[in-house]
C-alpha cells in the first residue's frame, strides 16, 4: 500500500473477521451499494429541508463508514446528523454533503484500485 493519504483503515474489519478477504470484501460492497443510495436520499433530504430525515439518513449510513475505517468522511457524516437533528449550523449543511459525496467518489475509487473491484 503506497498510498500514502491511505482513505480507510481496515483494521477493524480484520479484526472482527479474523481476517477474512470475502467478508471484507462483503462489507467493501455493501459501502459501494449504500453510498449511491446515501447521496440520492440525503441531497433530496436537504433539497427539500427535511432536516428530521435527513439526520436519520446519516444515522445510517454511519456504521457503515466507521466498520471501513473511513475516518475523514465518518466526521462529516456525523455533523451532518447532529446539524439535521438538532437544526442548528443548516447553512453548512450543503458544504458537509458535498465533501463527503467528494470523500465517497474518491473512497470508492481507492476501494476499486484496492481490491480490484468494479
Amino acid at each position: 500500500m503506497g498510498d500514502s493519504e491511505q482513505k480507510f483503515d481496515l483494521a477493524f474489519l480484520n479484526k472482527i473477521s479474523g481476517g477474512d478477504e470475502n467478508f471484507i470484501k462483503e462489507m467493501i460492497t455493501t459501502f459501494k451499494e449504500l453510498a449511491p443510495e446515501y447521496v440520492e436520499k440525503a441531497t433530496l433530504y436537504l433539497e427539500n429541508a427535511d432536516y428530521d430525515s435527513l439526520s436519520r439518513e446519516a444515522h445510517k449510513f454511519l456504521p457503515g463508514v466507521s466498520f471501513l475505517g473511513i475516518k475523514y468522511l465518518e466526521e462529516d457524516i456525523a455533523l451532518i446528523e447532529e446539524y439535521a437533528k438538532k437544526h442548528i449550523n443548516i447553512e453548512e449543511l450543503g458544504a458537509l454533503l458535498q465533501s463527503s459525496i467528494k470523500k465517497i467518489d474518491e473512497i470508492i475509487e481507492s476501494f476499486n484500485k484496492e481490491f480490484d473491484l468494479n
